[in-house]
């Protein structure tokens, strides 16, 4: 099973694109945050949809599953070989999907964008403490506690989205590399030789100007 965490500015815009990749009784989409007309300007949301969890109403577009509740670790029973595509905007959302991913030993993919930038980054269990744990690389992933959305009633797109302004371009890059991460480590990579796998993007990065990918090979002690 897919579980997108977030229906938000990423979330809204990868759900459909996974919807027509696994099909829609594959996916799952968790998020206890209600839609407000401020999410339209860059969110897939239609203004008929204000006040309805985003998630049930992603859930009846697409066809697929509707969680509406914020994620925690152990909200939701998840198995080995379910996939979470995250796409939270804060770091207490992130830490509890990746200690789910731990402790059911199963895959994840991180989006995440700024202003024009964006960013996503695949997971799994086996690279724990090490160079491929987001946790090394984003460090306050282990203690930043802001703008959680289970601690006070703000959604991912709330107070966040107040203190960094994105464009809808930016979501739809972040949500493009997830899929993009997806295919290759969840479907393509079994077509793969051992040496290929080697020098597989893990972490792949976009501005206006730049293209940056980060390889397996980079991280391999």
């Amino acid at each position: 099973m897919i579980y997108i965490i977030g229906a938000g500015g990423v979330g809204s815009w990868l759900a459909p694109a996974m919807c027509k990749l696994v099909g829609p009784s594959h996916v799952v989409i968790v998020d206890g945050d209600k839609l407000e007309e401020k999410n339209l300007d860059r969110q897939l949301f239609s203004t008929d949809e204000i006040g309805e969890f985003k998630s049930d109403a992603l859930a009846r577009k697409y066809g697929c599953k509707s969680v509406p509740e914020w994620y925690s670790h152990g909200s939701i029973e998840v198995r080995s070989e379910d996939v979470l595509m995250v796409c939270v905007d804060n770091n207490a959302g992130r830490r509890a999907a990746l200690e789910s991913c731990d402790a059911n030993e199963c895959y994840g993919i991180f989006g995440a964008n700024e202003v024009t930038s964006a960013e996503a980054y695949y997971y799994e269990y086996l690279w724990e403490g090490g160079k491929g744990d987001p946790r090394d690389y984003y460090p306050d992933i282990l203690t930043d506690k802001s703008n959680d959305p289970r601690r006070a009633a703000i959604g991912c797109t709330g107070e966040a989205q107040e203190n960094n302004k994105q464009l809808v371009s930016a979501n739809f890059m972040a949500a493009a590399l997830m899929q993009h991460l997806y295919v290759l480590w969840l479907i393509e990579r079994s077509n793969m030789d051992g040496e290929a796998i080697e020098y597989m993007p893990f972490r792949i990065r976009q501005n206006l100007s730049k293209y940056e990918t980060i390889r397996t090979v980079d991280i391999i002690e």
